[in-house]
């Protein structure tokens, strides 16, 4: 039995079919379907191909920046965040990000400001090159959300975005938000 594991193993393996229990009905005791690190693993490997692909279509215009830098704009707009915000939804330390905001700000891209409301806080505002990274990396997404839609479908693809709305529990099971 083959244990290939790379990224386009087992792709022709069935057709979809479930067995009662979920599981494709291809799928064998101990195949690769049933490994966890599996799971991970191909999650991982379509955020990075995805990330791969806004890379390229940026890297030339914006050769300064690496992938923590783009991925700080994951959650929608940046503009008038305090960096604890941006830390949070990352999911990394305030130090961290205060380097990733220190190298956009150095190069250009946003300005810290006093927070009116909050005398010891500070909010990012992107400058114009900033808000020129942010419309090209909206437009390098939408590049990589029509590549996808080409190759599984409309409904398909609005499948696996409910999917993982439920599972990052953006929304609930009924598709209510949380």
């Amino acid at each position: 039995m083959s244990t290939d594991t790379s990224p386009g193993a087992g792709a022709s393996r069935g057709a979809g079919t479930r067995a009662s229990g979920g599981v494709d009905a291809g799928a064998s005791a101990g195949s690769a379907y049933e490994s966890p690190g599996r799971w991970f693993g191909l999650l991982r490997v379509a955020f990075d191909q995805a990330m791969a692909a806004v890379e390229a279509e940026l890297g030339s215009r914006y050769p300064e920046l690496r992938p923590a830098h783009l991925q700080l704009f994951r959650f929608g707009g940046i503009d008038g965040l305090h960096t604890s915000e941006l830390a949070a939804h990352a999911g990394i330390t305030k130090q961290s990000m205060h380097e990733l905001v220190t190298h956009l700000e150095r190069h250009g891209y946003l300005t810290r400001t006093p927070d009116p409301a909050d005398s010891r806080a500070r909010r990012v505002r992107l400058t114009a090159k900033g808000r020129r990274l942010e419309k090209d990396l909206v437009r390098a997404i939408d590049i990589v959300r029509e590549d996808w839609r080409a190759r599984l479908g409309e409904q398909r693809l609005a499948t696996l975005w409910s999917i993982l709305q439920e599972l990052t529990g953006e929304v609930t099971p009924e598709g209510r938000p949380v």
